[in-house]
């Protein structure tokens, strides 16, 4: 599924210029919105999260209901972005048909479909992202509240399936969202090597799939998928044969005219280091790195051999033998992808500069001035 008419309104609210477009990438692994990302559960002191309504077609007595209510019993908890996606609608104050204050975002599934996840319910004033933001999975973007239609605080978290992306999200047929995202968790959690957080972070943007192993070989073939879902251009679907995508990412000049071998063999250390200068240089749609710089130079080090690919992957052209694994690549692409950009301090007002006031003029005794009689008491 492509998206490149400018005239098309994603959600039937956002218009898809082609540089949203360009810098919108996929969602592969999605976690859940509250409590633990991967199962609800207790955290940090926090009650667990369970479904106090789900999914419910129309009926005589209790009427539709297009999502899942999650509830701990407490508002004020995190509510996070069940996975990476573009903010399409922010409602602030009022009712809202039912749903308050809420957000609407829309993902790029792996295969080129197009969702729908919407939180809603949210508390007042803790909207924290804007229309045409693009969040990953997991950043925080309100919290558990009782707006709208609601009598007691939890989130009404909702995943629609959109054919049509002109179509308002509203019209969009409903899926379970417990569902949906179970079986939409990345199976990497369990490792505890140190790629663990990047071959998650790259699993949640589609680079990989769900059920990448950081220690596995890479081959052309797969670091092609994650080649494309990383650098700015047309999106492409993981489902997109070898070839087809090869010649896709000639044409956008993210590698060379010249092949380097068949899709099937491994990757090459030095292939990695010149597709990753490349991509550089056209730009990424990738969200920040999950891990931060000093960790993540570490890291670099320890994986890689240099302190950072962002800087300089000359290095593995000369120093780097053998074949990238899973872990090396999502690293490296993270290293690229950086830091968030730091918040811009607010700017200090300006004190006032108090006006001038001109010393009033000395009068000669002798002007018609000096002789007005002053006002009588």
């Amino acid at each position: 599924m492509r998206f490149l008419a400018a005239s098309i309104l994603i959600a039937g609210l956002l218009p898809l210029v082609p540089g949203v477009n360009e810098r919108w990438g996929g969602s592969g692994s999605w976690m859940f919105p509250v409590g633990d990302p991967y199962s609800m559960a207790a955290q940090r002191g926090v009650p667990e999260y369970r479904v106090m309504r789900g999914v419910q077609a129309r009926d005589d007595s209790a009427g539709a209901h297009a999502g899942a209510d999650l509830a701990n019993g407490r508002s004020g908890g995190v509510v996070r972005a069940a996975g990476n996606g573009l903010v399409v609608a922010v409602a602030g104050r009022g009712w809202h048909h039912g749903y308050g204050s809420h957000v609407v975002l829309a993902h790029r599934l792996a295969d080129g479909a197009l969702v729908y996840s919407v939180y809603a319910h949210l508390a007042p004033a803790s909207v924290a992202v804007h229309a045409g933001q693009f969040v990953a999975a997991g950043a925080r973007i309100g919290r558990v509240g009782m707006t709208g239609r609601a009598t007691s605080p939890h989130l009404h978290f909702e995943v629609r399936l959109a054919a049509d992306p002109a179509m308002r999200w509203e019209n969009t047929p409903v899926a379970d969202p417990v569902a949906f995202v179970r079986e939409r968790l990345p199976e990497c959690r369990g490792d505890s090597s140190s790629a663990k957080p990047y071959v998650e972070w790259a699993a949640c943007a589609a680079l990989v799939g769900r059920d990448a192993a950081p220690a596995r070989g890479v081959t052309r073939a797969a670091w092609w998928h994650a080649l494309a879902g990383a650098a700015r251009g047309a999106f492409a679907p993981r489902a997109a044969d070898a070839e087809s995508l090869r010649v896709a990412l000639v044409t956008d000049r993210l590698l060379p005219e010249r092949g380097d071998g068949s899709a099937t063999e491994p990757l090459a250390w030095s292939e990695l280091a010149r597709d990753l200068e490349r991509a550089r240089a056209r730009g990424l749609r990738l969200p920040p790195s999950p891990i931060g710089r000093e960790r993540r130079r570490a890291d670099c080090r320890h994986e890689l051999g240099i302190d950072s690919p962002a800087r300089d992957a000359g290095p593995l052209f000369r120093e780097r033998r053998g074949q990238p694994s899973v872990g090396a690549i999502c690293l490296a692409l993270a290293d690229i992808a950086g830091d968030p950009p730091r918040p811009r301090a607010p700017r200090k007002p300006h004190a006032p500069k108090s006006p001038r006031i001109a010393a009033p003029k000395a009068v000669p005794p002798d002007s018609a001035a000096s002789r007005i009689a002053p006002p009588s008491s």
